[in-house]
């Protein structure tokens, strides 16, 4: 159900953020199950409500964002770890089908390239501890710098977050969901950036 009455859901960063025409806007999200801990007074309900969710996507990006919201009725409390009562939420990144396999294709050139120039610094840095000419040194390990900042230039550090196939499944025509989250909270507003990481999340294929 789209655009339910804002009283009967928890704000959403999208929907309710500083540019909710990035969002889907918000849907409702039914709970059918509360979680449950174990602690020293033994089993505990988890009890969620106000469920609602939405899929934040910038224009022409090849990834999203869905995020689900959450209220918590009450604390949870095991040992020395509070889970407080209060608004939660759970995010999971969301590709489409074509920009993630673009990313994965480019992320595979780039390992290739990384590890072609690691070898090649990994040779030369061998060769400069085996040499006693001082000047051959030198020049060992120009080359195994070289041979560094062409690993860095292959920006494969820009790609640790491009999921594997195996790392996502499909919820849609077009659309692969990244199974691994994060579930976070928020006080005040969305206009401002401060968030409290609480852990991560996971999906699991049904099929």
């Amino acid at each position: 159900e789209k655009n339910f009455t804002s009283e009967l859901h928890i704000p959403l960063p999208g929907t309710n953020g500083p540019r909710p025409r990035l969002s889907s806007g918000a849907y409702h999200l039914n709970v059918l199950q509360d979680g449950t801990y174990v602690n020293m007074n033994g089993l505990q309900n988890v009890e969620f409500s106000e469920g609602c969710w939405e899929m934040i996507w910038r224009d022409r990006a090849a990834a999203g964002l869905i995020v689900c919201g959450l209220k918590l009725n009450q604390d949870a409390r095991r040992n020395d770890m509070v889970l407080e009562k209060g608004n939660n939420y759970i995010t999971f990144p969301v590709w489409s089908k074509e920009g993630l396999q673009k990313r994965q294709f480019c992320k595979l050139e780039s390992q290739a390239k990384y590890k072609e120039f690691e070898m090649a610094r990994d040779e030369e840095l061998q060769k400069m501890a085996k040499s006693s000419n001082i000047l051959m040194k030198a020049l060992h390990y120009r080359n195994a710098v070289a041979a560094t900042e062409n690993m860095d230039n292959t920006g494969l550090h820009n790609m640790v977050d491009v999921p594997s196939g195996n790392d996502v499944i499909e919820i849609g025509a077009g659309l692969q969901l990244v199974q691994t989250g994060t579930v976070w909270c928020k006080s005040g507003p969305f206009r401002s950036y401060h968030q409290k990481l609480l852990g991560s999340a996971a999906v699991e294929n049904s099929k």
